[in-house]
């Protein structure tokens, strides 16, 4: 069969608006770039850039989602004073305007069967209602439209509710939060689905893959020293969460590379040091976009070329 493609792209906040950008210019060169992929792989973020290309709207569309509305959606309001995220008795950020925005891009009453391409969302589902009382727990949960899917009737901006839900930034949706919790590069969950039914005539085998994997801006962060006894307050302060998915998305990015070597392709721009640009820092989305409008493409162009 000829090469499957999967586009993955990662969470990020309003950090997302650099994939936005990335695959506007992208386009520019490979205008077929989103039409032959076979696969949209996205989380929170991503998931929302995702589930738009596959419902037919353009990156400059979804560009402007953050730009126009990325404020309204990140208005701080519940916010204690001097309060910081963690260190709030609710979630940072109500999901009003975001459910309101999402409704108006991705549609009412479109669900995932409706979109034009496949698409793969990673969320968290807090609990699976098990009726063994043993088996009751939280776990992963993968919303798709490919061709097992037991969600294909889920309305697509709920599903997009459901992937951005970050702990502490916005409330739990449905029962569902952020799946950046496990899967912030969903790449490795992508290739996962790709081939799990390896078995049937015409699905795609490990060969066959080619994964383009879009990260949006990360900061280069360590925590020096050899010993550190350190309690919650510590560890949330020096960035735990932060450190956690990092990790995840790294480990993600090595068995990627593990088991597809040049068929896979991550590109994942490092921000400057001086600048860290959080995921709710809306105001600084003018920095994020012409950031993202002065990288240095032409490494992925060329993988592109090549592979896609």
């Amino acid at each position: 069969m000829r090469g499957y493609r999967i586009l993955a792209l990662d969470g990020g906040g309003v950090r997302g608006v650099v994939t936005a950008v990335l695959l506007e210019r992208l386009l520019k060169g490979v205008p077929h770039l989103i039409s032959m992929t076979d696969l949209l792989a996205g989380t929170s973020s991503g998931g929302i850039l995702a589930l738009g290309l596959a419902g037919g709207l353009a990156p400059t569309q979804l560009r402007r989602l953050y730009e126009h509305k990325g404020q309204a959606i990140f208005h701080d309001s519940r916010r204690p004073f001097g309060a910081e995220v963690g260190q709030r008795p609710t979630a940072a950020y109500d999901n009003e305007v975001l459910c309101r925005e999402l409704k108006s891009s991705l549609g009412k009453t479109a669900r995932l069967m409706d979109l034009g391409k496949q698409v793969l969302v990673p969320a968290c589902d807090l609990d699976n209602e098990a009726a063994d009382p043993r088996e009751r727990t939280w776990r992963p949960k993968l919303f798709h439209n490919l061709p097992d899917s037991e969600d294909a009737d889920r309305l697509v901006y709920r599903v997009a509710l459901y992937t951005s839900a970050a702990p502490m930034y916005f409330p739990s949706v449905d029962g569902f939060i952020d799946g950046g919790v496990y899967a912030n590069n969903p790449s490795m969950v992508a290739i996962a689905h790709a081939v799990r039914a390896r078995l049937e005539v015409g699905a795609p085998t490990l060969q066959d893959l080619r994964v383009l994997s879009l990260g949006n801006g990360n900061v280069g962060r360590y925590i020096s020293g050899q010993r550190h006894d350190w309690g919650s307050t510590h560890w949330l302060g020096a960035g735990l969460l932060d450190l956690v998915n990092d990790a995840s998305v790294a480990i993600t990015d090595f068995q990627c590379r593990q088991i597809l070597g040049e068929r896979y392709f991550r590109f994942a721009p490092l921000l400057p040091a001086d600048k860290p640009i959080l995921l709710d820092e809306s105001a600084r989305l003018p920095e994020l976009v012409d950031y993202a409008e002065h990288l240095d493409l032409s490494e992925l162009a060329a993988w592109l070329e090549e592979n896609w």
